[in-house]
């Protein structure tokens, strides 16, 4: 066996012992709700937990799963639903500023959805690494031509100014545009710290409709 065949068999082999503890957690936190005296806010920590906890298990049977469907055009997937999502998921962390300025109508990928909330969760993770707890950071979402284009800017020091981390997030976020014929631009945005820019072919439903408008607006969340 390959050592390629290696990593992946016990990546899979990891994902599957580490699906128990989420099971765990999950039915301990389900738990903790159905209590009737449980105040508000241990409630709104609880369901987060859960939230947090559904999706790690999406991502832990994705990978146990290795679907050839991966790039199946069939995918519909919500950017702005899954952007939203992975900011509320951020926020548990991070106390800086995000604004969103997204496009008039809805934009779909043909990605799973398991991986566009990884490839937006490493996006939003490095830039509110970057930010810094009082920082901010934007995100764009706009159409063009059949592409969708997601832009993550931040307000921090720019690329090469910080401690480095795991060095996984941009090379995973990067693999993963291009094995869906996709690219990810990196350079130095507006607010003066680094910008990322994600670009991904609209799912095929949506390319003869046009690009939809911008809208004017900013919101922050």
């Amino acid at each position: 066996m390959s050592d390629a065949c290696w990593c992946m068999e016990g990546l899979r082999e990891a994902c599957h012992d580490i699906r128990q503890p989420i099971a765990g957690v999950l039915a301990l936190a389900g738990a903790a709700l159905a209590l009737a005296d449980l105040p508000d806010n241990a409630r709104t920590c609880l369901d987060q937990i859960v939230e947090l906890a559904q999706w790690q298990s999406e991502v832990i049977e994705h990978w146990l799963q290795v679907p050839a469907d991966d790039d199946d055009p069939a995918h519909h997937t919500d950017v702005m639903r899954v952007i939203n999502e992975a900011i509320a998921a951020e926020r548990a962390t991070w106390t800086g500023e995000f604004t969103v300025v997204w496009p008039a109508e809805s934009v779909f990928v043909s990605l799973p959805e398991v991986t566009m909330r990884r490839v937006v969760a490493n996006l939003l993770a490095n830039a509110a690494r970057a930010a810094g707890a009082a920082g901010t950071v934007t995100v764009e979402v706009f159409r063009q031509a059949g592409s969708m284009m997601l832009a993550v800017e931040d307000d921090g020091p720019g690329f090469g100014r910080l401690p480095a981390g795991s060095g996984l997030g941009l090379p995973a976020v990067a693999r993963e545009a291009v094995k869906h014929q996709g690219r990810l631009e990196c350079g130095r945005g507006r607010l003066g710290g680094a910008r990322v820019a994600l670009w991904l072919p609209e799912a095929a439903s949506q390319n003869v409709r046009g690009a939809g408008k911008v809208a004017d607006a900013a919101r922050a969340v």
